[in-house]
C-alpha cells in the first residue's frame, strides 16, 4: 500500500470541497459555507464529537515514546511505548493511567 498525498478534494458539481493543511488539519466547505457537526464511525447518526459507540473492536491511541510527547492540552491522551501504558496531561503534567498493577506503597481502600 503507498500513501496518497491530496491537499484538496472537490466533488463533481464543485460544491462540496475537502480541505487537508500542511499540518494535517482539514476543513470541509459547502456550498461556500463551513461545516461542522459531530463525526459518526460506523454510525450515520453521531451522538458526540467523535462517535465509534456502534463498533465492537477498538480505538488505537497515538502512540510514541516519552521524548517524543507533543506540545500538551489538558485532555489529550496517548500510548507512551517507553513506559508501555496509557497516559492523560492533566493540564499540568502527564500521567499513567493505571490499569492492572498497584505501585508498591499504594493502600487499597474498600
Amino acid at each position: 500500500m503507498s500513501n496518497v498525498n491530496v491537499n484538496k478534494i472537490k466533488n463533481l458539481n464543485d460544491n462540496v470541497t475537502v480541505d487537508i493543511s500542511a499540518d494535517n488539519k482539514f476543513s470541509i466547505t459547502a456550498n461556500n459555507s463551513s461545516v461542522s457537526g459531530n463525526i459518526g464511525i460506523g454510525s450515520t447518526t453521531p451522538s458526540v464529537a467523535i462517535d465509534a459507540g456502534q463498533k465492537t473492536d477498538a480505538i488505537a491511541l497515538p502512540r510514541g515514546t516519552t521524548a517524543q510527547r507533543p506540545t500538551a492540552v489538558a485532555g489529550m491522551m496517548r500510548w507512551n511505548s517507553t513506559t508501555g501504558a496509557a497516559e492523560l496531561y492533566n493540564g499540568a503534567e502527564w500521567i499513567e493511567v493505571i490499569t492492572d498493577y498497584i505501585p508498591s506503597g499504594s493502600t487499597i481502600l474498600g
